[in-house]
């Protein structure tokens, strides 16, 4: 498995964890029409805030203060920009695409379509 990543905001202590989504790697990422747009959306309402993608796997800290042990604190907004990306009629939540047997409710790939891919 590959390096993982996810988008924090450092403005304003949010981060965008992706769970749930089934894109971590820098190619899934991008290559994900879900995480894509996810990304784009988050970073055109958040213009002017300091952002950067930050990796599960090194220790790589590009903010002017803090450390990387405070983002376990920052609040994951995952969960909003994938409703307000619903709600803007960009993507589309069918149910869930696969889920852990033993942990349903926890481990578990959501069935999200972007709607402008029509192939």
């Amino acid at each position: 498995m590959g390096v993982g990543y996810f988008l924090v905001n450092y403005s304003k202590k949010e981060v965008i964890s992706f769970s749930h989504i089934g894109a971590s790697t820098a190619r899934e990422l991008a290559g994900n029409p879900v995480s894509a747009a996810m990304t784009t959306w988050y970073m055109l309402h958040h213009a002017g805030d300091t952002v950067a993608f930050l990796s599960d796997t090194y220790d790589e800290w590009c903010f002017p203060e803090g450390t990387r042990d405070e983002v376990s604190n920052y609040r994951d907004v995952t969960d909003d920009v994938v409703k307000s990306l619903i709600d803007a009629e960009i993507l589309v939540d069918l149910g869930v695409a696969w889920a852990d047997d033993d942990e349903p409710d926890k481990i578990y790939i959501r069935a999200l379509k972007n709607v402008w891919m029509k192939f």
